[in-house]
Formats: structure tokens, C-alpha cells, sequence
């Protein structure tokens, strides 16, 4: 059976992505006595307010038809900011060529953390070049904990 997360991914993915948007995330939480899903679009464009507040629009139709089961929820559209997470093959395709922070499980090639730039990436694999290093190195997914961009901010 699926939990919510992935009944809204499922529900929801195809519809956004109609309209020019990727979901990238969904969270469910509750802040006192109110329950939220928090959903993060993005596109290739960039997701502005307007952006939100259509993909706000498209999901609320599709909801009125499970009326019951998400009834009880408010609902956030956002986007996922300038340090998006990366959590899928896809997600990381579509970063190829910016900078990107991995966490890792367990060392590798020395470094539990690993900040630089993504070569490529495959079905297992992404090939990262380093900030530290001279040289690529290929971590497999399996062992990544967490990623997202890591955009070196100039002030």
C-alpha cells in the first residue's frame, strides 16, 4: 500500500507536469493541530508566485475528487529554492554541470561530504569533480544520504 507521499506523487505528477511543472517533493506535516502538505514544483524556466498559486489552482480540482481523504489538510505550493534537494537519477540529469552537495553514508575516497561539480550521472552512478580533488570521482547512488545544489553565492 502507499503512504500519502507517494499517493499524492502519483495522483499529481502527471497533471503538474502538463502544466510545465515538475513535483519535485512532498512533505506531510502538522504544525499544532493543523495538518499541510507542503509540495515543491519547479520548471525548467524557474517557478514564480503566479507559478504557485496556478499549480495551487490544478491540484485543488484533482483533490476535490478525494474530497475525503485530503479534506482536512492546507495546502503550500513552493519552490524547491536555490538548494533544491536531489533525490532521484532524474533530478540529478537535470543538474548536470552545477555544483552540488552530497552526504554520504560512509567514507569515500576519504570525504563523508563531497561539494563540486556534477559530471554526469547514470541509473547507479554520478560522476562529481571535487572542490578538494584534482580528479572525478563516481559515488553510486546507494551510498548517497542526501544531496542538493550547492550554487556559490556571490554578495
Amino acid at each position: 500500500m502507499l503512504n500519502v507521499e507517494q499517493q499524492i506523487i502519483s495522483l499529481l505528477s502527471e497533471p503538474l507536469k502538463n502544466e510545465g511543472f515538475d513535483l519535485i517533493e512532498v512533505n506531510i506535516g502538522q504544525f499544532k493541530a493543523q495538518k499541510t502538505i507542503q509540495l515543491y514544483i519547479d520548471s525548467p524556466s524557474g517557478v514564480k508566485i503566479d507559478d504557485c498559486a496556478n499549480a495551487n489552482q490544478v491540484i485543488k480540482k484533482i483533490f476535490l475528487k478525494f474530497n475525503q481523504q485530503f479534506k482536512d489538510y492546507v495546502l503550500e505550493v513552493s519552490s524547491p529554492g536555490i538548494f533544491r534537494k536531489l533525490k532521484t537519477p532524474d533530478h540529478f540529469k537535470s543538474s548536470i554541470g552545477k555544483r552540488i552537495k552530497v552526504q554520504l553514508q560512509n567514507k569515500f575516497e576519504g570525504l563523508l561530504t563531497v561539494i563540486g561539480d556534477l559530471k554526469k550521472c547514470d541509473g547507479e552512478t554520478i560522476c562529481i569533480l571535487p572542490d578538494t580533488k584534482d580528479s572525478d570521482i563516481v559515488i553510486p547512488y546507494s551510498q548517497i544520504t542526501r544531496a542538493n545544489l550547492e550554487p556559490l553565492l556571490k554578495f
